[in-house]
């Protein structure tokens, strides 16, 4: 089986491809390369390839906005555009010419729509013609022609599609720019189109309605709307305001011819590859330049950056070189890729310092590795290492690469002419051949240092030493181009000038009878040949950039598989050592590295040895480094501390932030919640004063409702009296009128039959005016016509005459035209060129006296600013000198202190950790059971006042037993409580010797009786509800009397409405004790808390406190929202209850306007 190859990585670039780099994501770059597209993931050194046909020539590049898709556009006799999907490499679609043009072997310029799913394309000339593909169909939708007959030299090379509308596109080009709009798949032109003297080479959409246009006269024009609305000479424009128009007059070259003469000036600072993004835009300035415009408003651009392209060192000095080819903008915006004709990929960071703080132009960065320009006339593969170098023709550069990792490692750049290479199999030495001398030379780790010199001139072929010997053949009438020897060094492969490799066996002989075989490849020309070591593999090498993978041994027929990715002849090929990797070069300065895949069944060469990786360098250089990591090292220790103090300092000033910021807090929900109350009182204030105005408003209606019954009333019967005497009158106006119009009607009859009568014998005298006339008109019409042929045989007469004499006189005044024509052309030419000249040195001369001033001025500020800076430098430096002592005196003594400091701190910091998270929980639960307690003050003001106004003698003495129960259970622990301290007292009592023993037991007797504020709080509690009692019985007991005194007063009149009143009270009072009952155990749910959160005890860990606190707040949501129902259940049942009451009072004669007042 053949041995296949794996393309890894292709390196190099095709220059003579318009739109030849584009960015697919922020880290992927497609581009061409030989005969393929490369998809270059930058930084992880990775390729995929789109593999194009061995015989197709592109031209153009063009990719979706959406960078889904590719398309490319083939040269030919029928040219294609073949559409690529970016993901799967494959090809969609193929796009050509639906018609016959025999003379189209190109397409000018291609662009997709920003919507993705249409592209319009120019043919190339002659009739140039605009085709507008919907590509996902694969059919031309509409067409127009762009080419201009009358000026074959107007040429369509610039095509730019609106971002926003499909049906809109703008086409430029030499001597040619238009809009163009599409309507019913009719391509209209509208707007500016007087581009006689305008040389378009670019043009961009800022946005959907205005237009850049740049030209190679230096120039940039401005359209809005397909209006010019300004022109900016970019040599002098700084600053650009969209909104301000400023007229200029294009004046028109008298002829094609004019325009070329000047070419070569006009062409110095042309503005090419106009790119507009979402912060500005950016344009090529010539060669070598690059301009970058910063948006700062809706109409306002402003010159930010330029960028130059780097020199690079060649034979070949050539400026046309350094001509932008392409520019493009990543997905970010951030990074604008460039490339030239030199094959290398340029990139510059967008957005750095402005010209403002770096007036000088910043020079373009390589993306990637820095590739060769020009032929790659050497290659050489080293033997223990991963690693071969090349060396170019051209660029006079050498390069070692690895083709393991892909990666470029050393590149030295030479002023000499390089003649070749070799690299000394350990990898650490090589030698280069230049045109003087042949080096022998040690590759360090970046360098590459000579260590001896042999003078031999322009060496191009030797070989270090490999432990094998050299071939040596002579064939009669053949020519050899090259050989390559066996493992067992007993066969030889040659390649001769007739297209057949000879066999030939022990080659120690130099006689024609040692040739065996003889193999011809007919439809290859194979010039290189390269074998492995085990005779596995066999390379060739044909013109065209083609290998020939051969079946070795070789069998008639021969096998071969063919691999066809360089695009020009390649000038070397080698294999690794280990015969996993062949790498090959090419005459347009690309490699490429191959990955051999060997069939099943066959060895790999050196799989199990392992390449070394030691690299020389120099002693001094390995000191610096070590020296340079030991001070590193250093000072990232002092960065260590230092940082550590600055958090240290930090964290304090944070917790003190924190610490003030919860106080705020606390204060903040203090006041809201006196803010709450305060409300809720106006707001039961606002309900008594609403309700009182209720009932007079309720009154006050009622009388006026009847007030208006009894005045309607009357209303009504003066307005029925009119009723009646209206119906009368109407009556007797219809009977008049029912007589009137009989009356009218008999008139208009008569009148009618009058009118016909007259009108018609009127009719009769018109018909018979009518024959008159006609009679009359066909007698003047046929003295017309005899009229007509008298005057037309006289008008041919003077016609004759008079066409005689005027062509004498045209062909006189010809002749004298044509002769003024020549003289007043030369005359022109001379003074347009004369007024240009003149206008140029005027232009010049103010610029020059401009600057002479400026520059006059900024020297000799300049010189002042130096001599100050000089004398500030000198005191600076002895007050640094000094200062500096200080400092390191002061560091040594900081240093010990801050150590100490730090465990203090670290101490300090501990501690507070543990006592104020404590502190704060505590707080926090505190003011959680003053809300709950509150809330439910709120609920026994609802039950009080009822209880106010509806209690009896019975519930007293149930109140009282349970007050008995409740003194004897209280009591009872109280006297438990009073056994618990005393016997705390006597086992105090035994410690009286030991002092410090003693205050320990006497602190915590304190803490566990006299200061718990579980102790404090139920006591405070019993207080309260005994005082809100007595005053609850006070208040009862005064409405029961008031209540008994009214009720003894009307006892005959109301007997059945006080037993009613004494059957509600009963109800109330049931649900008094209910809501009493809920008091207790809310009560309970209280020290429950109380309990959880564990405010007795005094040494708790903050963990185990915010576990706590976790518990207690646990449902806290869930109580608010249960206990925010009740109250509104509570409200609405006292609702109901008062307006029950106030039924009942008002019903009794009521004496005492308390009793109101407190409902």
């Amino acid at each position: 089986m053949v041995v296949h190859l794996q393309s890894r990585v292709f390196y190099g670039l095709k220059t003579d491809i318009s739109s030849n780099a584009h960015y697919i994501s922020d880290s992927e770059i497609l581009y061409p390369v030989g005969n393929v597209i490369a998809l270059h993931n930058v930084p992880q050194y990775r390729q995929r390839f789109i593999r194009l046909s061995e015989k197709q020539q592109i031209n153009i590049i063009s990719v979706t906005h959406n960078k889904k898709y590719v398309a490319i556009c083939d040269i030919g006799e029928k040219p294609t555009i073949s559409i690529y999907d970016i993901d799967t490499l494959k090809r969609r679609k193929l796009l050509g010419i639906p018609y016959d043009a025999p003379d189209v072997t190109r397409f000018t310029c291609i662009e997709f729509t920003f919507d993705n799913k249409h592209l319009a394309a120019v043919t190339g000339e002659p009739d140039q013609t605009m085709l507008f593909y919907n590509w996902e169909k694969g059919k031309v939708e509409s067409s127009i022609k762009v080419g201009i007959p009358q000026n074959p030299s107007a040429i369509v090379e610039v095509l730019a599609c609106n971002p926003s509308d499909a049906g809109v596109l703008a086409l430029g080009g030499l001597y040619t720019f238009k809009f163009l709009t599409l309507s019913d798949t009719i391509w209209r032109p509208y707007g500016f189109s007087k581009a006689d003297n305008i040389l378009t080479c670019s043009m961009t959409w800022l946005n959907s309605d205005r237009l850049l246009l740049g030209t190679k006269d230096g120039k940039i024009l401005y359209l809005e709307n397909g209006d010019l609305k300004n022109i900016y000479k970019m040599t002098d424009t700084v600053f650009m305001n969209l909104k301000i128009r400023e007229e200029y007059v294009i004046q028109a070259t008298s002829s094609v011819i004019t325009m070329d003469a000047k070419e070569d000036i006009l062409w110095e600072n042309n503005v090419r590859c106009l790119i507009a993004f979402q912060r500005g835009f950016a344009y090529a300035f010539g060669s070598r330049t690059i301009i970058v415009f910063e948006k700062e408003g809706p109409h306002k651009y402003t010159k930010r950056n330029i960028y130059i392209i780097p020199t690079q060192i060649s034979k070949q000095e050539n400026e046309d070189l350094y001509q932008v080819n392409s520019m493009n903008v990543n997905l970010s915006s951030d990074r604008l890729l460039i490339t030239t004709g030199w094959p290398q990929l340029f990139y510059a960071k967008l957005w750095g310092p402005d010209l403002n703080v770096d007036p000088e132009p910043q020079e373009l960065k390589i993306m990637g590795q820095a590739w060769h320009f020009g032929p790659i006339s050497d290659l050489s593969v080293c033997a223990w290492k991963s690693t071969f170098m090349t060396c170019g023709e051209l660029d006079h550069s050498v390069r070692l690469w690895d083709f393991e990792s892909e990666r470029l490692i050393l590149h030295k750049q030479y002023t000499e002419d390089i003649c070749g290479i070799a690299l000394h199999p350990t990898g650490l030495f090589c030698l280069i051949g230049f045109s003087d001398k042949l080096r022998f030379m040690s590759i360090l780790i970046d360098d590459l240092l000579p260590m001896e010199e042999f003078s031999i001139r322009c060496c191009k072929t030797w070989d270090m030493t490999t432990g094998r010997r050299s071939a040596e053949i002579i064939l009669k009438g053949i020519v050899l181009h090259d050989i390559a020897l066996s493992a067992d060094e007993q066969i030889t492969y040659c390649i001769a000038d007739d297209n057949n490799i000879y066999e030939i066996k022990d080659n120690t002989t130099e006689t024609e009878d040692n040739l065996t075989r003889q193999h011809s490849f007919p439809d290859a020309n194979m010039y290189s040949i390269v074998l492995g070591e085990k005779d596995q593999a066999l390379f060739l090498v044909c013109p065209g950039g083609i290998i020939l993978s051969v079946k070795c041994p070789f069998q008639e027929p021969i096998h071969y598989v063919t691999f066809h990715i360089h695009s020009a002849d390649i000038t070397k090929i080698a294999l690794s050592y280990n015969e996993q990797f062949l790498i090959s070069t090419g005459m347009d300065g690309s490699l490429c590295i191959w990955k051999l895949i060997y069939p099943e069944g066959k060895g790999k060469i050196g799989k199990e040895l392992t390449y070394t990786n030691e690299v020389l360098i120099n002693k001094d250089d390995l000191q610096e480094k070590i020296q340079t990591i030991i001070d590193l090292n250093v000072r990232m220790r002092e960065l260590e501390t230092e940082h550590a103090y600055k958090i240290r300092q930090i964290e304090v000033v944070h917790n003190d932030k924190v610490r003030d910021i919860h106080q705020g807090y606390f204060e903040a929900i203090e006041e809201l919640r006196d803010k709450i109350s305060r409300l809720q009182e106006d707001h039961k204030n606002e309900l008594n004063t609403i309700n009182v105005e209720i009932l007079k408003m309720k009154e006050k209606h009622e009388e006026t409702m009847n007030q208006m019954e009894t005045n309607y009333n009357a209303k009504l019967i003066v307005e029925y009296d009119r009723y009646l005497a209206l119906e009368n009158t109407m009556n007797n106006v219809r009977q008049n009128y029912e007589k009137r119009l009989e009356e009218v009607e008999k008139h208009g009859i008569e009148k009618l039959q009058e009118a016909v009568t007259k009108y018609e014998a009127f009719l009769h005298e018109k018909k018979l005016q009518l024959e008159e006339n006609q009679d009359e008109m066909t007698q003047q019409a046929r003295v017309y016509e005899e009229m007509m042929t008298q005057v037309e045989d006289d008008a041919d007469k003077e016609i004759l005459e008079l066409k005689t004499n005027y062509e004498t006189l045209l062909h006189k005044k010809k002749e004298a035209n044509i002769r003024l024509k020549g003289e007043a052309g030369t005359l022109r030419n001379r003074y347009m060129t004369s007024l240009k000249d003149v206008e140029d040195l005027k232009r010049q001369l103010q610029r020059v006296q401009s600057e002479y001033g400026y520059f006059q001025k900024t020297i000799q500020e300049l010189e002042k600013d130096k001599e100050d800076l000089k004398n500030e430098i000198n005191e600076r430096d002895i007050t640094i000198q000094d200062r500096e002592r200080q400092i390191y005196e002061l560091k040594r003594t900081n240093q010990e202190l801050e150590k100490f400091k730090f465990v203090l701190n670290y101490k300090i910091t501990e501690l507070k950790n543990q006592i104020e998270p404590r502190d704060q929980e505590i707080k926090e639960l505190k003011e959680k059971i003053r809300d709950m307690e509150i809330e439910l003050v709120n609920l026994h003001k609802t039950t009080i006042s009822l209880e106010l106004q509806l209690h009896e003698l019975r519930e007293k003495l149930r109140a009282a037993r349970r007050e008995l129960e409740y003194e004897i259970h209280r009591n009872k622990r109280c006297q438990q409580l009073l056994k618990r301290i005393r016997v705390d007292l006597l086992d105090a009592s035994g410690l009286v010797k030991e002092p410090q023993a003693l205050k320990a037991a006497v602190t915590k007797l304190y803490h566990k009786y006299s200061s718990s504020d579980e102790f404090l709080r139920s006591r405070k509690a019993d207080l309260d509800a005994q005082c809100e009692f007595i005053k609850q019985r006070d208040h009862l007991e005064r409405t029961i009397a008031s209540l008994k005194r009214q009720v003894f007063q009307d006892k005959a009149d109301n007997g059945k409405d006080i037993d009613k009143t004494v059957e509600e009270n009963i109800i109330l009072i049931t649900e008094l004790n209910a809501l009493r009952e809920e008091l207790k155990d809310a009560r309970k749910h209280i020290q429950h808390m109380e309990s959880l959160l564990g405010l007795a005890a005094k040494d708790i860990k903050p963990s185990e406190a915010k576990k706590k606190m976790e518990e207690v707040c646990y449902g806290h949501e869930q109580l608010r929202t249960e206990y925010r129902s009740q109250m509104q259940e509570c409200q609405n049942i006292i609702i109901a209850l008062k307006d029950d009451m106030y039924k009942l009072i008002s019903k009794l004669p009521c004496e005492e306007p308390e009793t109101k007042i407190t409902f």
